[in-house]
């Protein structure tokens, strides 16, 4: 026989566990692939969190219990920061092969090398600086839509 005590404290936990599924969903629940989105966009003003959010979508993507959904947003922000990565490295070694290219032909050690007065640096390093700031400019745009558009998709539990 149970306690009248007992007996209302299982009403209770009945009648809460009832609300609580029967409850709406509103607004933005917090799981993973919105963490990991998170810390990706988190990482324009940090500098590293993209790392931790690359980690983090390396680790939960491996999980047992991970969900179709979860798994394609780990994939695709793995991806982001692979793809944007890859470009930028050879962005920046492209704009460093230029540099050294216009800088160390004969023309140009001779001209500095004889010429006393300043000169004009050469075309190629002003198209290479205004060229890497522009890539840049492009990837810093397409990295933020992506990450955008995740963090969008996984609010709404679509994958």
């Amino acid at each position: 026989m149970m306690s009248e005590r007992e007996d209302s404290s299982e009403a209770i936990g009945a009648r809460g566990s009832a609300s609580r599924a029967a409850a709406p969903s509103t607004g933005v629940t917090l799981y993973r692939p919105i963490i990991v989105g998170a810390l990706y966009l988190l990482t324009l003003f940090t500098g590293f969190s993209v790392l931790v959010g690359l980690i983090l979508a390396y680790v939960w993507r491996n999980d047992r219990d991970v969900t179709e959904g979860e798994e394609t947003h780990f994939t695709y922000l793995i991806r982001t920061f692979w793809i944007g990565f890859w470009v930028c490295l050879l962005v920046f070694g492209g704009l460093i092969a230029l540099a050294v290219a216009t800088t160390a032909g004969p023309a140009f050690a001779a001209q500095t090398a004889f010429d006393a007065a300043p000169h004009e640096p050469p075309a190629g390093i002003i198209a290479a600086i205004f060229g890497g700031i522009g890539i840049g400019f492009l990837m810093f745009v397409w990295y933020c839509v992506r990450s955008i558009l995740s963090l969008a998709n996984a609010a709404n539990r679509r994958p």
